[in-house]
């Protein structure tokens, strides 16, 4: 939608400003996401999902046993420091094997 915005000789200029604003928006989300999924892989979360909306960050974790505060914790600094938000706004889930 916003490149058809973008594209569209009738749409103002202050429309487009507002479009590719919106645009390089969710394209740095959906960067911010891929960090945090390959750094969880990379800290052994193999298996990992790590889901935005506007009010919190939800990430689900295969795991073989239930996580320990320790690797809660790494999951939520690596979140919060590359999604820029509150320890309290990150959910995780653990998906166990079986």
């Amino acid at each position: 939608t916003y490149q058809n915005i973008l594209k569209n000789t009738t749409i103002s200029e202050e429309q487009k400003s507002i479009a590719t604003n919106e645009i390089n928006s969710i394209n740095s989300i959906k960067n911010a996401i891929m960090i945090c999924e390959n750094l969880l892989t990379i800290k052994g979360f193999d298996k990992n999902v790590v889901l935005v909306n506007s009010e919190s960050v939800n990430i689900v974790v295969k795991a073989e046993k239930d996580l320990t505060k320790e690797q809660i914790a790494q999951i939520q600094n690596i979140v919060s420091r590359e999604l820029n938000t509150k320890i309290e706004n990150i959910h995780i889930t653990e998906k166990n094997e079986g």
